[in-house]
């Protein structure tokens, strides 16, 4: 097996300019999203299913923005968010240490105490239809969403301007931030989110390839989300 070698350090050609119109973007679509929805199609507050529909399509505005700023400055979206190739690793190594990390995640849950209480989440899991829709969009287009945006848009820049360890940090801390709302802000949540979010980071650091972190991503999310399927419930808090 040849030797682990670093990524070469990324220098991107976009920087907080873009990361803040890139938020305001989302936040911008997906409010616009749910209202429509909730006006127009009568859809219910709570309900994962039209949850599910009201990210995607926020997403989808906000990689179509993408795009048009990364074409300005002539270069593919995809590629510049590190969609290649998973370095030195193979597809079975990443699947396995996300199904691991997951397993970790479930002991560190019992030995933080961390309170079994209703979450926001767990909210919109109450009809079948809603499972199934939040399952399906948690091993599939959620997770790879996620690591194209925290780990392919964000990471590079952070780690541009405080360094490798400072820059994957800042980037787990932000992405268990951002999970606390659907977790009733469970501290305990929020840090085991943060670690995951680090693992990812690093695996990202590692292998310049976003689809090599986005793989143990999905690895990670199948136990709770097909568990989900399965009986309704979930292992981890999302």
């Amino acid at each position: 097996m040849p030797p682990l070698v670093l990524a070469e350090p990324e220098r991107p050609f976009w920087g907080f300019a873009e990361l803040l119109l890139a938020a305001a973007t989302f936040v911008a679509a997906l409010g616009i999203a749910i209202s429509v929805a909730m006006r127009y199609l009568h859809a219910p507050l709570e309900s994962g299913l039209w949850s599910v529909l009201e990210e995607a399509a926020a997403y989808a505005v906000l990689f179509i923005v993408l795009k048009v700023i990364f074409a300005r400055h002539g270069k593919g979206l995809l590629e510049s968010l590190g969609w290649r190739k998973p370095g030195p690793f193979t597809t079975l190594s990443l699947a396995v240490t996300g199904v691991s990390l997951s397993l970790i995640v479930v002991v560190l849950q019992y030995a933080l105490l961390t309170p079994d209480v209703d979450t926001p989440f767990e909210k919109l899991l109450d009809d079948p239809a809603s499972r199934v829709a939040v399952a399906l969009f948690g091993i599939t287009l959620g997770p790879m969403v996620e690591e194209l945006l925290f780990r392919g848009l964000l990471q590079p820049v952070l780690v541009s301007v405080t360094g490798v360890f400072p820059g994957i940090l800042l980037t787990s801390v932000l992405f268990g931030a951002l999970h606390l709302t659907q977790n009733a802000f469970i501290w305990q949540s929020g840090v085991l989110i943060m670690l995951v979010g680090f693992v990812l980071g690093v695996v990202r650091h590692l292998s310049g390839s976003t689809r090599a972190s986005t793989i143990v991503h999905i690895a990670y999310n199948s136990l709770p989300f097909l568990s989900l399927l399965a009986d309704g419930s979930s292992l981890t808090h999302k």
